[in-house]
């Protein structure tokens, strides 16, 4: 939980933080090809070792709010860090940086593949995009469990989610409440003793 907003910048101010804010999340939006998952390393690389907003030990929990909240987790994502940098006003900032960008090409390129999708070339160049797209999700995931999985627990947990999601198909929602709960577990078995 955030309880209080953190200084980014060296100048201190108020506005050219917010600014600072909106053009990370407009440099970071046009990278997210592939889902939310697949723009992780470009947040680390501008908000960890770039901006030094957030430390690489946060990442997972900004995914893990970010993914447990309705929407879209690039969003989500550019919201909590929006707000532990800047509070509302920099969410807002973060949001406005985000979609802005993401609006304009996505406008772009519906209007060019609706005229020439029957295309070979179009066809051709989306059975390459489609691979490459997972490649950034497996390396975005890679990233993100080298830090969540943390012991046998953790990865207990991750087998069990990962499982359940093969086989049975349940909601993303149910199984994110699952491992919270399953989270639970140790410090409500270690009170007991």
């Amino acid at each position: 939980m955030i309880s209080q907003e953190k200084q980014v910048v060296a100048t201190g101010s108020y506005v050219t933080d917010l600014f600072a804010i909106f053009l990370t999340f407009i440099k970071i939006s046009p990278l997210t090809f592939g889902g939310g998952i697949a723009m992780i390393p470009h947040i680390e690389s501008e908000v960890v070792n770039k901006r030094n907003w957030l430390t690489k030990e946060e990442i997972p929990n900004v995914v893990a709010v970010a993914q447990s909240a309705p929407g879209s987790i690039a969003i989500n994502s550019a919201i909590y860090i929006g707000y532990s940098v800047r509070g509302v006003l920099g969410a807002l900032s973060a949001i406005l940086g985000m979609v802005l960008p993401a609006s304009l090409i996505i406008i772009g390129l519906t209007y060019l593949y609706l005229h020439y999708q029957h295309l070979s070339i179009v066809e051709d160049a989306f059975k390459g995009i489609r691979p490459a797209i997972i490649g950034l999700i497996v390396f975005a995931s890679y990233k993100i469990g080298r830090r969540a999985i943390q012991n046998k627990f953790t990865l207990l947990i991750f087998l069990i989610t990962l499982s359940t999601l093969v086989i049975l198909s349940l909601s993303p929602f149910f199984l994110i409440i699952g491992g919270g709960l399953a989270g639970l577990l140790p410090s409500i078995w270690n009170r007991r003793r």
